[in-house]
């Protein structure tokens, strides 16, 4: 039988070169990451506090109950996860971050493709986005916004997917991501605006309501385990409490000026695509107006979104990170222009980000406090005012004093004499009196801890101190915590 040949098949190609992109991207991500991932000290006080929670978690504490849990009931159990992933080692709890910036990443890029962006443009976009300063420092260590965008990317991935290829379990799948990434962090939610619009598009009423199910099911089935009084309580009344509050005109600057230094790759190729568009360098075709109008508002409302929250803090710019990329795809500069703007736009964004780049070690009183609770006994735990000294010295926290933050102090769940009394439990050796949390905002802490059988045993500097219980002396490894110490006059 004759056979008649074919032209190459030119598939497999165009697949490998897909794959080729995607690896790139992904060594990009990780090793900028990198520094930040090993570094000893944390960036963000987040990364400590959550840090130290995966480590109580791992020592059979639960969310809600004796890990205070302040984002929603989906973030632990992710950042646990990843903590699996990771082996459990010292930096294990900050593997689910940076698998968020490798989500993060790969999402623009080929959201950027099905946008209609050609590939240079998209990997451009995509190669932006794992650089910028804002994604470094919410997924290079422990936080909530970045596990948050790194879901929320997925889920709006999937309805842009659904609206190319509908169905019934696109849409589903579309619920399910957007159910858990608003289970991370409800700040997340103006993602709802492209992905009600794509999901909208194609006139399915029964897959908008099969999504919108399983968007509720997902944050019911995340929240349960845990209690709805309790999740209720800790991540969401908690944050409407008493606690540091700025003016909007404040908040706005912070937005903008935050944008400026630390994504100012990013601001500056999104402008100059504005500014191609408008002087008709580049045009619009009608296929792009609406997803621009649905990306456009998004990003409008996360801005508005994070210009009246009740405090606005640098993770949070997470969130608009993404929007902002989408855009520079849909409309980017020729890139000759935005060559020619990395000459300045590089240096200045690294002037800005350096801290997030290079590896670091603690160092003077910090690096002796370190020492010092490693120098505890094993399985011994302790509290600090910066709670990423206990999680680097490889120690754990008493049942709901791995979260110290501010708006704690502020409604009264944190205070000298739930301190003291959590020094009290028979494995807690040191309290660690370090930062104004402790010093300024909790008086009576130390007359608290003199009651509890605990003594100043190091003055560092001013307001700097650890203190110990008796029977928990440093450089004492072997002995179960708060045994007797022994008796020194028998030579």
């Amino acid at each position: 039988m004759r056979t008649v040949k074919t032209a190459p098949e030119t598939r497999p190609p165009i697949a490998r070169a897909a794959w080729w992109e995607a690896a790139l991207l992904v060594a990009v991500t990780v090793a900028i990451r990198l520094p930040a991932f090993f570094s000893a000290p944390s960036l963000v006080f987040d990364d400590g506090q959550y840090g130290v929670s995966i480590v109580d978690m791992r020592r059979g504490l639960l969310p809600y109950r004796e890990v205070f849990s302040s984002q929603g009931p989906l973030h632990y159990p992710v950042l646990y996860l990843g903590d699996l992933l990771g082996l459990r080692t010292l930096n294990a709890p900050r593997v689910t971050p940076v698998l968020a910036g490798i989500a993060v990443t790969i999402g623009v890029f080929a959201m950027a493709k099905r946008l209609g962006a050609q590939r240079s443009i998209a990997l451009t976009a995509a190669l932006i986005v794992a650089t910028t300063g804002t994604m470094l420092w919410t997924t290079g260590q422990v936080t909530g916004d970045g596990p948050a965008a790194g879901v929320v990317v997925l889920a709006v991935w999937a309805a842009l997917v659904y609206r190319d290829e509908p169905t019934l379990r696109r849409a589903l799948l579309t619920g399910v991501l957007f159910g858990a990434a608003l289970a991370v962090k409800p700040l997340v939610i103006p993602a709802v605006i492209p992905i009600a619009g794509w999901l909208g598009s194609r006139r399915r009423a029964r897959d908008i309501v099969a999504a919108a199910g399983a968007a509720a099911a997902v944050w019911l089935a995340a929240a349960l385990p845990w209690g709805l009084s309790r999740v209720w309580d800790q991540s969401i009344a908690y944050h409407s409490g008493k606690g540091p509050a700025f003016s909007k005109p404040f908040q706005l600057g912070k937005l903008t000026s935050l944008l400026v230094e630390r994504d100012g790759v990013l601001m500056g190729a999104v402008v100059l695509g504005l500014v191609a568009l408008a002087v008709g360098v580049r045009h619009m075709d009608r296929a792009r107006q609406f997803d621009t109008v649905l990306i456009g508002s998004w990003t409008a409302v996360v801005a508005l979104e994070l210009v009246f929250e009740k405090a606005l803090f640098a993770n949070h710019l997470a969130t608009i990170v993404v929007p902002l990329a989408l855009l520079l795809a849909l409309h980017p500069p020729p890139l000759r222009w935005l060559a020619y703007a990395l000459i300045v736009l590089v240096p200045w964004t690294l002037a800005f980000t350096y801290d997030m780049l290079r590896p670091r070690s603690f160092s003077g009183a910090d690096a002796q406090l370190e020492r010092d609770l490693r120098s505890l006994p094993r399985d011994a735990q302790a509290i600090a005012d910066d709670p990423s000294y206990v999680w680097r010295a490889g120690l754990s926290t008493p049942a709901m004093m791995n979260d110290v933050s501010i708006m704690r102090l502020f409604q009264g769940t944190l205070s000298a004499r739930s301190i003291a009394a959590a020094a009290a439990t028979p494995k807690n050796c040191a309290v660690a009196i370090w930062t104004t949390r402790f010093n300024a905002f909790t008086p009576g802490l130390r007359d608290a801890l003199r009651g509890v059988g605990y003594y100043r045993a190091r003055e560092y500097a001013p307001g700097k101190e650890l203190w110990l219980k008796s029977g928990c002396d440093l450089g004492r490894a072997d002995r179960a915590p708060g045994a007797p110490a022994p008796d020194r006059s028998l030579g």
